[in-house]
């Protein structure tokens, strides 16, 4: 009586379950489900320097929170690639952990080029209180100024009279600056001597550089 021939199945089926297997990994690591691991936090790195939109990507990357503001305390730059970071807190090297909050300042472009032309405090005493306003306009932000009549103004001027940060002085990003406009409103008497006359307005007390501002 002859024997049966026995098939050897072994083979083919381990092949199969190898080419399968390989597969589901492959669609599990294309398709499946499990999330991404959140960020947990890490070490800050440096900011000053960089612009808005590296900052922003360098801290969302630890999982911590942004909050820029700019000189004039605007959350607004019309360009992110153009404005810079001049100040961070904490500072570079500290531990953040994810949802922290990270505190930043930032430079549009034209306030960047005046500090960069501007290392020292110029000398604006003796400036017309319009050419001060217009060399300060890029940082009007931070520059405060106050009105006083002056008899040692010509009639009729307005000069600046006093300054600080003194003139040769570091001028360092973001500073204060105060000046002190004097102005000198002359002799208004009437020939006749009846005081009947019309004393021009010389917006008495607030400067150009308050009055161009919405909070003053």
């Amino acid at each position: 009586m002859a024997r049966k021939k026995q098939v050897n199945l072994f083979a083919p089926l381990l092949l199969l379950a190898l080419v399968f297997g390989g597969c589901s990994v492959m669609f599990n690591a294309a398709f499946g489900d499990d999330p991404a691991p959140e960020p947990t936090g890490g070490v800050l790195p440096p900011l000053i320097g960089k612009t808005l939109t590296e900052a922003e990507n360098a801290v969302e990357a630890l999982g911590a929170d942004l909050h820029a503001l700019g000189l004039n305390g605007h959350f607004y730059c019309a360009d992110d690639t153009q404005c810079t970071i001049f100040r961070m807190t904490p500072k570079a090297g500290t531990v953040v952990r994810a949802g922290d909050k990270v505190s930043a300042t930032f430079l549009d472009a034209e306030q960047r080029k005046f500090y960069a032309r501007h290392k020292k405090m110029p000398k604006v005493v003796g400036w017309s209180e319009e050419k001060a306003d217009r060399f300060f306009a890029p940082i009007r932000e931070v520059v405060d100024s106050d009105r006083r009549e002056s008899a040692k103004v010509p009639s009729g001027k307005d000069l600046v009279i006093k300054q600080t940060p003194k003139a040769g002085k570091r001028l360092k990003i973001g500073q204060p600056i105060k000046l002190v406009i004097g102005y000198n409103l002359g002799d208004y008497s009437s020939p006749t001597g009846d005081g009947d006359v019309d004393v021009p307005n010389r917006n008495r007390g607030e400067s150009r550089f308050c009055s161009r501002r919405w909070w003053c």
